[in-house]
């Protein structure tokens, strides 16, 4: 009765409603402040910076632009930057497309099983899986005695653009898995058997039905891992050569060893432009926000489609199974490497011993390492997640004309190439005596983990019921008790989220922590890269299997908590 009477109340005076809307709009734009101001000075005007000295360093002028295509060198390694780019596009789809489609055809629990296989590499260490490619391709490894018996076992493939590709796609299979999941959950799977009962083969009907409907899936997650592959600097690094560079390594080279920031700003502002170009493309024919599968969000299925199994053929299911396997290799490979008792990157190993996470936990320069990553990530955390949860509900305050823009301005730093980010922010920290600090790591993973939490928390407001507050306070409840017995308890799972988020992000994060790196200020992530590129310390190993246990369990027991509460509603 109370939402009755209040509703038709607030027309019938014809000023308390545009009144009530006007006080709301400046609520929204000053719990956007924060965030907004935090964005502006830790990445849109470092940007701007980095800008203008492409355009004046070393002297005024277009020089650093023109020499991009004229020194020759500048045009082989982004015309090789693009050309590994699209084949990592290209290859992970065929592999993730029959994975995605077999997906929709499972019942539940195989789903879930097939969806945390998923997750789990998505959210692991990029350096673990790296690492454990490393140990898989190199001379005498695993690939080699596998390629042996068909006259291969001496092609050499660590530091090769081939180590890189396989790699690169292996990381970013789950960016396209996810959003092809995403679109063929929406597709009702009758039309393919309706266009077989009209007269057409299954191929031909699956062809001109199912594939045009899935043509959205297929655009976000291709131009996604396209994206994600121009600005990839860890994985060149260790399993490439200074002969194959791609161009993210270049422009550590020109950044950090020779201070060129004009000649860097400008190969970061042409992969910027490069970027821009496909994402613009990508949304125009796709229609839809790759945003949520960079965050690592889990799409859900249509509530039109069943959740019976369908028959899943052999060649699907042996197809399933392999790239399952591909998934989870390296986490076959870094955990039974962890316990070996060689100073060698071996596998499998000859030998059995804990030695290596002795050293983990009893080492100076590991175990600051690891305090270093838990106070980064804590801080980091914390930060974003204040920022990000005030900018969400100030979204939702928002005009719908001014939404868009602004959300887009807090989900730049996902869109913008990670090289880019770390460049920027090297250039401006230098400036201001940041480089080498926590406090500057902490700064610009706060700016990257930002946008996690503003999609966590806005997708749990978007499913709120928005009359719920209203209803409390037609029932004399006051802003500060509608806000804290309603709002709260109903958005902490999505602040929470954006927390974990927040705080796995920084865990994670090795290129900017790499730029910004001193020896009081090293993160576990920059420690691990240093062991390979510097130390070669097997201890690495052992911090690979800490890392991959910390995400995985937590993605194992949340997968299997949320297959039995499927069931339980089934009930």
């Amino acid at each position: 009765m109370a939402v009755s009477t209040a509703t038709p109340e607030a027309p019938a005076t014809g000023r308390p409603g545009p009144a009530r809307a006007g006080r709301v709009r400046p609520r929204g734009w000053l719990l956007l402040a924060p965030a907004l101001i935090a964005l502006a000075l830790l990445f849109v005007l470092p940007l701007a910076t980095l800008v203008v000295d492409s355009f004046t360093e070393p002297e005024t002028g277009l020089g650093n632009y023109a020499s991009l295509f004229t020194d020759g060198y500048t045009i082989r390694v982004l015309g090789r930057t693009l050309l590994i780019a699209l084949v990592v596009s290209v290859i992970g789809l065929l592999l993730a497309y029959p994975y995605a489609y077999a997906m929709t055809l499972v019942g539940p629990t195989m789903r879930g099983v097939l969806i945390t296989v998923v997750l789990v590499p998505f959210w692991t260490s990029m350096l673990a899986r790296n690492f454990a490619w490393l140990v898989l391709l190199q001379d005498g490894g695993v690939v080699q005695d596998i390629l042996r018996p068909f006259g291969f076992g001496e092609v050499r493939l660590l530091g090769t653009s081939l180590a890189v590709g396989i790699s690169m796609t292996q990381v970013l299979l789950p960016f396209l898995v996810l959003p092809l999941y995403s679109a063929m959950s929406q597709i009702d799977g009758s039309l393919v058997a309706a266009g077989q009962s009209l007269g057409a083969p299954r191929a031909r009907a699956f062809r001109r039905i199912y594939l045009p409907l899935s043509t959205p899936g297929i655009v976000a997650g291709m131009s996604l891992v396209f994206v994600l592959s121009l600005g990839f600097y860890v994985t060149p690094a260790l399993l490439g050569s200074n002969r194959n560079a791609m161009i993210a390594q270049v422009i550590n080279v020109r950044a950090k060893e020779l201070l060129d920031f004009g000649g860097a700003g400008a190969m970061g502002m042409l992969l910027l432009v490069v970027t821009l170009v496909v994402l613009g493309l990508s949304r125009r024919l796709a229609g839809q926000t790759v945003a949520v599968t960079a965050a690592g969000g889990q799409p859900t299925r249509a509530a039109s489609t069943s959740d019976r199994a369908a028959p899943v053929r052999p060649w699907l299911r042996i197809h399933t199974t392999v790239v399952a396997i591909i998934l989870v290799a390296p986490t076959l490979v870094v955990i039974p490497m962890s316990f070996s008792s060689a100073k060698t990157f071996r596998f499998p190993p000859d030998g059995w011993s804990l030695r290596w996470y002795e050293n983990l936990f009893t080492s100076p320069e590991w175990t600051a390492a690891i305090l270093n990553t838990l106070q980064v990530g804590a801080y980091t955390a914390v930060i974003a997640t204040v920022l990000g949860t005030m900018a969400a509900f100030g979204l939702a305050r928002l005009r719908p004309r001014w939404r868009g823009t602004v959300n887009g301005f807090l989900l730049s730093p996902m869109i913008v190439p990670h090289i880019l980010v770390a460049l920027v922010v090297f250039s401006a920290f230098l400036r201001l005596s940041l480089n080498g600090t926590l406090i500057g790591i902490i700064l610009a993973h706060t700016a990257m983990a930002l946008p996690f939490v503003v999609i966590a928390v806005t997708a749990r407001l978007q499913g709120m019921d928005s009359r719920l507050p209203g209803v409390a306070a037609s029932l004399g409840a006051g802003p500060v008790s509608t806000f804290r017995r309603v709002t709260l308890p109903l958005v902490l799972p999505g602040v929470l989220s954006g927390a974990v988020l927040a705080f796995v992000t920084s865990l994670d994060e090795v290129v900017i922590a790499l730029f910004l790196q001193a020896p009081g200020a090293v993160t576990l992530p920059v420690q691990m890269f240093n062991s390979v590129t510097i130390q070669i310390d097997p201890t690495i190993s052992a911090a690979s299997s800490l890392m991959v246990v910390l995400v995985s369990v937590p993605i194992l027991l949340a997968q299997i908590v949320g297959v039995r509460r499927g069931k339980r509603g089934t009930r």
